[in-house]
């Protein structure tokens, strides 16, 4: 199996649906690492390698900028100037805006006068998201040529390249002209990329603020303030619903709607912004599943999990997903959950009172999905299995592979009850209950009572089969195998059990003391799965790594649960980790203990930043330390 690119020492400048990747040193170079100006699933233009009188700039330092700008600063050392110290200085100035990319350049120099030759090579490779997480790279492509102008077309994807003044041959740009003391050198040319064949578009601007009063000074404030800036680089929009938003799920993976990653986000950003949680819930509305069909794991009434404009093909990992995909066995709860919120609001009724017919589908799938009176031994839970051999073999929010391991490592069997599953089933039925009393005369009486009794009767079999005992005490297994036996290792899962009313005060407090012991908390987040399980390793997708938004779901659960002590702990955890990544939240790091990693975080390499529910995590991190209501 092949390892992802690594992305941790990137730049990146995202406007969806359009991102640039940076390298290290501030190149766009084409090589080995990661690189490129990507739009949509498709990375365009591979190579923009800058020269400055046939040298290339060394890097002296990156700054993102609001907006999404890169400065990348650089210095020309094969200039001699007057003194030892360097004559001349290149500033790349990268702002991106959905579809265009403009790329400013300007050399300074200490010298009276210096004749500047500035070339930059472009190319072209229009590889797709696919092979890039496989390096499959594409051949370059020639472009067609029109003076100042380049253009390449392929497949209903089309990048055009204008260089006002460039006077270069075939792929390159070239200016020619001087310098001096004071007398810098300018030149730009821009980047428009577009495809017709896209299944996302840009979103309306976000109205997405802070009170100005409610936000601290310090670490938290520049927290907050690149969250609502990487937010704001996320956001998207079907070419079918152009007025409802949704936030993608993160860069550069996952560019698109995912159900579980973009309703999470929205549920975290409630209290700030309604219309995204109405644009969310609108947009999967829209994809909610209308028939049997076990390829795309579509059901009646279920919520879509991710949305492409073509099949997604991962040989290495054996996955092959058509382009509307539902495996996901969270979606359509977390979706109900997410409309009760709203309505709770009072500030989207009229949204709201439109999707009570997908609210029902939406509810009869629930009550169709965990059968009390089937064979196998999570029976009467909702689970899931993959019956085709190359969907995803887990469903739930960890769904690596190995995601779901017992204690001595073995890989559970499915079909698998996850226990956050149960939690967020229990929370929906309830809540759309509540619901459809208040507002659906269609519904009825009859099916907010199904859904009572439904939830009523899940609390009770979770208490009875979920719950476990090691040496440090009881707690809830993240899981049941196909056989009902439960996954007797801790994990974060129990961190979302919290808040969603399936525990009891005592077991929630044991939930809460479990979370934040040495073997679940590393001092900045919470492991995926505990530190003395065999397959324990911090570098982890899903088996000991932290991830941002994990943490935060289980901060928020104990701010509603009434632990505002152990919440801010955490939130202390992750607002400590954020510095050592620019103050900004990843989707994922090492599990290494803060004991351990001398003040610093450790970086995941291949996490995706910016990530949408990691972004969002900034609001609860700000709620659990007073700073937003």
């Amino acid at each position: 199996m092949s390892v992802q690119p690594g992305l941790h020492r990137q730049y990146c400048s995202v406007a969806a649906p359009t991102q640039l990747w940076l390298d290290a040193d501030g190149r766009l170079s084409g090589g080995p690492t990661f690189t490129g100006l990507l739009h949509g699933d498709t990375r365009m233009l591979c190579r923009a390698s800058v020269t400055v009188n046939g040298m290339e700039p060394e890097q002296v330092s990156v700054d993102p900028a609001p907006g999404g700008v890169l400065r990348v600063r650089g210095l020309t050392r094969g200039v001699a100037g007057h003194t030892a110290d360097p004559a001349v200085e290149l500033l790349q100035t990268w702002t991106v805006t959905p579809g265009v990319v403009r790329h400013a350049l300007r050399i300074s120099t200490s010298l009276e006068e210096l004749d500047v030759e500035l070339a930059i090579d472009l190319a072209a490779d229009f590889t797709d998201m696919a092979g890039i997480r496989l390096s499959r790279f594409r051949d370059p492509q020639d472009p067609v040529k029109d003076d100042a102008v380049l253009r390449w077309h392929d497949d209903g994807r089309n990048l055009t390249v204008s260089a006002p003044g460039s006077t270069g041959p075939g792929q390159q740009l070239l200016w020619r002209g001087t310098a001096g003391r004071g007398r810098p050198y300018e030149a730009e040319w821009q980047a428009v990329l577009d495809d017709h064949g896209g299944a996302v578009v840009a979103a309306a601007p976000s109205s997405l603020t802070f009170p100005a009063h409610a936000v601290p000074s310090g670490p938290l404030q520049t927290l907050l303030e690149n969250s609502l800036d990487e937010l704001d680089g996320l956001r998207l929009a079907t070419r079918q619903l152009p007025d409802a938003p949704f936030i993608a799920a993160g860069a550069p993976w996952y560019f698109t709607l995912f159900g579980r990653s973009s309703l999470w986000t929205a549920r975290m950003l409630l209290s700030l912004d309604a219309g995204l949680a109405a644009g969310t819930l609108r947009v999967l509305a829209e994809f909610q599943g209308s028939k049997s069909d076990p390829e795309a794991a579509e059901e009646p009434g279920k919520i879509l999990h991710e949305l492409r404009a073509k099949e997604l093909v991962l040989e290495s990992e054996g996955l092959r997903l058509p382009p509307q995909y539902f495996g996901a066995v969270d979606s359509t709860l977390l979706w109900l959950c997410l409309l009760a919120e709203l309505w709770h609001t009072g500030k989207a009724d009229d949204a709201v009172r439109t999707l009570l017919p997908n609210a029902r589908r939406a509810a009869a799938w629930l009550l169709a999905s965990a059968n009390p009176d089937g064979t196998a031994g999570s029976s009467g839970f909702l689970t899931y299995q993959d019956p085709t051999g190359h969907g995803l073999s887990n469903q739930g929010w960890k769904d690596s592979a190995d995601a779901m391991q017992f204690r001595d490592g073995r890989l559970a069997d499915g079909p698998i009850a996850l226990a956050e599953v149960q939690a967020y089933a229990y929370q929906a039925a309830l809540a759309t209950a509540e619901l459809f009393d208040a507002t659906d005369a269609d519904a009825g009486a009859s099916t907010a009572g199904e859904l009572r009794d439904f939830a009523a009767d899940l609390q009770q079999r979770f208490r009875e089969r979920f719950w476990v005992e090691d040496a440090v005490g009881r707690f809830p297994a993240m899981a049941l195998d196909g056989g009902g036996v439960p996954l007797d290792i801790p994990g974060s899962n129990m961190g979302h059990l919290l808040g969603t009313g399936i525990l009891s005060p005592e077991e929630t407090h044991l939930v809460a003391a479990r979370l934040l012991s040495p073997e679940l908390f590393t001092g900045y987040g919470i492991h995926t799965m505990s530190n003395r399980a065999a397959g324990f390793w911090p570098y982890s997708y899903h088996c000991g790594s932290v991830w941002s938004h994990d943490t935060a779901i289980a901060i928020r659960g104990l701010l509603a649960d009434g632990f505002t002590a152990e919440a801010r702990t955490l939130a202390d955890g992750l607002l400590t980790a954020s510095e050592s990544f620019g103050h900004r939240l990843p989707e994922l790091f090492a599990g290494a203990p803060a004991s351990q990693s001398a003040g610093h975080a450790v970086p995941y390499p291949a996490s995706c930043h910016p990530q949408a529910w990691s972004s969002a995590s900034a609001v609860v991190v700000a709620q659990a330390l007073g700073a937003l209501a």
